[in-house]
């Protein structure tokens, strides 16, 4: 799969006369390395400890391009942490948009019988224009089907204006088109039950745009295994949160700072 930036024509005929769309191809076709998908897929955690069997969905964010192994990918160095026998199963492909992982990757994720699946998907749509009545649509018939399977940790959107392979000019237009996305995934999601939120644009956009380049790949698109180490330290208690059978973690746990976390949030959006 191509692994250009690609920006809808909708969006950037709404936003300039032709400039911004010439320095887009200039952007797509730069001579910059392309990666293929790797695949998280694996047994990790403890195991001595009780079985856990976790699906992913979603695009390149689960897929890790520009990475040596699928075992750097954030959601495997999350798990391998945890005190169970992690069954990780990766539904995801590179360049997914909603429509794709709702068409192609639920069925195969539900078959898998997970008692978790976390799900990332929003950044394509943002970066191809995806009219947001169908981004919002769609959305909302994914995480009703996967709801229905398992608990889901579905990820918000952050802002892709940080990605260095952006030209300056077009960052505007990435950076409103992912906080359009991102606020109709947050409230899809908050009304379908069995869905934890993570507020990627909350934990991530300001250590994503401090580190400049050094957070990703050679594309300068993907973030790196430093990025994707990142990406786990900063979703581990929502991914402890969801997996918690009790409900009730301890008050010091990574549990309970994903929903003090969580309350924060939701008290000052």
């Amino acid at each position: 799969m191509r692994r250009e930036v690609a920006i809808g024509v909708p969006s950037l005929a709404l936003a300039t006369a032709g400039g911004l769309w010439v320095q887009a191809l200039h952007a797509a076709n730069a001579s910059l390395p392309r990666f293929a998908d790797l695949s998280a897929s694996g047994n990790y955690g403890n195991p001595a400890g009780e079985p856990v069997r976790i699906a992913t969905l979603g695009d390149s964010s689960l897929t890790g391009p520009g990475l040596q192994a699928g075992s750097e990918i954030w959601i495997a160095q999350l798990v391998d942490r945890l005190q169970w026998n992690v069954d990780l199963y990766s539904h995801a492909k590179g360049g997914s948009r909603v429509r794709d992982v709702l068409l192609h990757q639920a069925a195969d994720a539900a078959l898998t019988k997970p008692d978790l699946i976390v799900l990332a998907v929003g950044s394509n749509d943002a970066l191809h224009a995806t009219p947001t009545r169908l981004f919002r649509r769609d959305l909302k018939a994914l995480l009703n089907r996967l709801s229905s399977v398992a608990p889901v940790l579905s990820l918000g959107v952050g802002d892709l204006s940080v990605i260095p392979r952006l030209p300056k000019s077009l960052r505007p237009l990435a950076a409103h088109r992912s906080a359009t996305i991102d606020q109709i995934h947050s409230q899809v999601a908050d009304r379908v039950n069995r869905v934890t939120r993570v507020p990627v644009r909350e934990l991530s956009d300001s250590t994503f745009r401090s580190g400049t380049t050094d957070l990703f790949a050679e594309d300068r698109f993907h973030p790196n295994r430093q990025g994707h180490t990142a990406w786990a330290d900063m979703f581990e208690p929502f991914l402890r949160a969801a997996l918690n059978p009790t409900g009730a973690p301890d008050a010091s746990s990574p549990a309970s700072l994903a929903l003090s976390v969580t309350a924060a949030l939701s008290v000052t959006a």
